[in-house]
């Protein structure tokens, strides 16, 4: 509906959201927010969590899920799903389109993004040039270590591991242990060996 009418989606997202500040303000965050996040059984956001969230976008965690203080948590760009018995620790930054899946621990300041900024007309600020969503993936069973940075668009498999302080700019397989800036697969489990091991080059 809002799509279809630019100038009232205008008029709300003025009442809704500071003009330049780009969060939410008290008013939405005290009425409205409990209406738009959806929680699984258990689940735990501490009070402390910066919660910057739209509702016409979903913003939705999972059985036994928990939020910790200072976490950032943008929806403006796409929907943030996050699966069961997730852990998202302190200063970790989640900029939607983001999907996680189920048992995904984020380590301390960690930012995963699902957007980048659009800056080729070199005539306009890039502040003014918009954003581009690109859905960023985190499989099940997966650590991601403080520090780390996953870009927008990639595609993180089953029960892997990120270094901390890794940069990841490509997909990663699953069952792969990846490092470094940019990150590389360091270490695959081989299931006919039954043993984790540094990739063939």
């Amino acid at each position: 509906m809002l799509d279809s009418n630019p100038k009232l989606k205008k008029i709300i997202h003025y009442l809704m959201i500071h003009p330049y500040a780009t969060r939410p303000r008290l008013w939405t965050r005290l009425l409205v927010y409990p209406f738009i996040i959806k929680r699984g059984k258990g689940s735990i956001i501490r009070r402390k969590a910066r919660l910057d969230l739209i509702p016409s976008r979903k913003f939705t965690i999972g059985y036994r899920t928990i939020i910790e203080d200072y976490t950032i948590i943008n929806n403006g760009m796409g929907d943030i799903i996050i699966g069961d018995r997730c852990a998202v620790t302190s200063r970790v930054k989640l900029v939607g389109p983001v999907t996680l899946g189920n048992m995904v621990t984020i380590g301390s300041g960690a930012q995963i993004t699902g957007l980048t900024h659009n800056f080729e007309d070199v005539t306009r600020p890039i502040k003014e040039q918009g954003v581009m969503p690109n859905r960023t993936v985190v499989e099940d069973d997966v650590w991601i270590g403080g520090n780390s940075v996953i870009i927008q668009g990639l595609r993180i498999g089953t029960h892997c591991i990120i270094a901390s302080g890794s940069v990841v700019t490509r997909d990663v397989p699953p069952y792969s242990v990846v490092a470094g800036n940019p990150a590389k697969v360091i270490k695959q489990f081989n299931f006919e060996t039954n043993k984790w091991e540094k990739p063939v080059k």
